[in-house]
């Protein structure tokens, strides 16, 4: 946690440590308004994928201009629009439909499509590149900390007040983000000669395809993500429309995979060696029992079950995220970082929007604990494939 000595990054990390919690209790409450006024797992995992694709489409777009722009101010746009969106799903609320709900989603999915790219250059560009790791490891526990502590505030809220409070309280975890951005100032990137946007878009791709343990990372990402993060997406629908438990079995399983996600974050974080930029062996591990988690949410024959193998999900799914978002950033020059970067989180959460479509459609189908067990199978395969055929040189960290 080295990167805490610097103090640019404390302040950061204050700012983010609010704005992540407002990122989960807006994306719970928007999962909860689906569940609520339709009852449908399929309209669940479209809410949820509604979120989420913008940044599968946009991703890359978005990456470029963060290779090109003030990234201290783009950072300040986007708190102040997320704000404003929230505040204009919070007025109508009284008048909500399903429809609304979904363009609410995609609204707030577009301004988060932006902030991805934003967010992982930012910060790297806070700090000597010898504490990129360290601040990668430092950001995911804070991400996922917020996993815990964001989804059982927010059921509480709801349960006690309704989902308008909940709303409330997030706008108002963006603000000290905001405050935070008047005080940083990061790295200027070199100068370089102005390209074509499509070029510059070709220019990250390349650099990405041509570094085997970068391909190798967006390889297992797009498995990882699309299928134990889709379905972590839909747990409304697991925790009411299997088990019963309303948004307080919502806030649990939210938690659940919260408290893998943050004890594998610490795990990352106490290793001893740094990240080579190469992709260790482990990934490959925690990617497998991620997806045996999602076979064991779907086999549980109770809700504890169902929590316990939520633990592992999230706890398989986030050593994946932390280590290889470490691993892309290690080495990446400055000029590339919100091209390659964007290009993680095209995959890491817009296609986290294709595995929400995929399995809350075919939950309504079959049934979501068969959905799910079907889901982890394939996933299992998937990611067999992609360690016989692209599988570089691993570390053993």
């Amino acid at each position: 946690m080295s990167a805490f000595a610097n103090r640019q990054f404390s302040l950061f990390f204050a700012g983010v440590f609010f704005s992540v919690q407002a990122i989960w209790m807006q994306r719970m409450a928007l999962g909860w308004l689906a569940w609520d006024a339709t009852g449908s797992t399929a309209f669940v995992g479209l809410a949820a994928g509604l979120g989420l694709l913008p940044a599968l489409v946009a991703g890359p777009f978005f990456g470029v201009m963060a290779d090109r722009i003030d990234i201290r101010r783009a950072a300040q746009v986007i708190s102040v629009l997320m704000a404003l969106a929230l505040l204009a799903l919070v007025l109508a609320l009284p008048v909500l439909s399903p429809t609304a709900i979904l363009l609410a989603a995609l609204v707030i999915g577009v301004i988060n499509a932006a902030h991805q790219p934003v967010r992982m250059s930012l910060g790297p560009r806070l700090v000597p590149h010898d504490l990129v790791a360290s601040l990668v490891t430092a950001t995911a526990i804070n991400f996922n900390l917020a996993r815990i502590l964001a989804p059982a505030i927010t059921a509480a809220v709801i349960v006690g007040f309704g989902v308008a409070p909940a709303l409330w309280l997030a706008i108002a975890c963006h603000l000290p983000m905001f405050a935070a951005l008047l005080r940083l100032r990061a790295r200027p990137l070199p100068d370089r000669t102005p390209q074509t946007l499509w070029s510059d878009l070709v220019e990250g791709l390349r650099y990405a395809l041509a570094t085997p343990s970068v391909r190798m990372a967006l390889a297992l990402t797009l498995v990882f993500a699309t299928l134990a993060r889709g379905a972590l997406e839909i747990l409304p629908a697991l925790a009411d429309g299997v088990y019963g438990r309303g948004a307080a079995g919502l806030g649990a399983l939210t938690a659940a995979a919260g408290i893998g996600a943050l004890a594998s974050a610490f795990l990352r974080g106490a290793r001893a060696r740094n990240i080579d930029g190469t992709v260790p062996r482990s990934v490959y591990i925690a990617s497998a029992l991620s997806l045996l988690g999602l076979i064991g949410m779907g086999l549980a024959p109770s809700f504890e079950m169902a929590f316990a193998a939520t633990v592992l999900t999230g706890g398989g799914a986030t050593w994946c995220g932390v280590t290889l978002q470490a691993t892309i950033q290690t080495g990446l020059p400055d000029a590339l970082r919100g091209r390659v970067m964007s290009l993680w989180t095209t995959l890491g959460f817009g296609m986290v929007a294709v595995g929400a479509f995929a399995i809350g459609g075919l939950g309504q189908q079959i049934g979501l604990p068969t959905g799910l067990i079907l889901a982890g199978a394939v996933g299992l395969v998937g990611q067999a494939l992609i360690m016989r055929w692209l599988a570089p040189k691993s570390s053993a960290a």
